[in-house]
């Protein structure tokens, strides 16, 4: 953006100050400060433009590094939880369950039902919270 203004205050002064040729009488007709036909008023205003620009390229090759702002810190990792007291696992919930029953009829007249302890194990996945 610097750069922008400097050159845009470059070409005014540049423009303002036109150089034209002119012939003028010399000698006691003459008027003005000239130095060749060109007046001391552009040869300044040269100056200062030619001193514009070399102050422009010097400063061309500057840089200006981007603020850039720190990453957001990263989520926590959700939580794992299993149904009811159901162990954790290697990222698996394992299930018990303990009591079948189990129901037979024989022949004659006698018919029974008998409760076996039988351990069943399951896994399955667990909930993220």
């Amino acid at each position: 953006m610097k750069k922008l203004v400097v050159a845009a205050a470059v070409a005014l002064v540049f423009g303002t100050s036109a150089v034209v040729a002119q012939d003028q009488a010399g000698g006691a007709g003459a008027s003005g400060n000239t130095i060749g036909g060109v007046s001391v008023e552009k040869i300044a205003a040269g100056a200062v433009g030619v001193a514009v620009a070399a102050a422009i390229i010097s400063n061309n090759s500057g840089t200006t590094l981007p603020i850039i702002p720190p990453p957001p810190p990263p989520p926590p990792p959700p939580t794992e939880t299993c149904e009811g007291d159901d162990p954790l696992v290697d990222g698996e919930c394992i299930g018990t369950t303990t009591t079948v029953t189990v129901t037979g009829t024989g022949t004659g007249t006698n018919t029974g039902t008998t409760t076996a302890t039988v351990p069943v194990t399951f896994t399955y996945a667990p909930t993220l919270q």
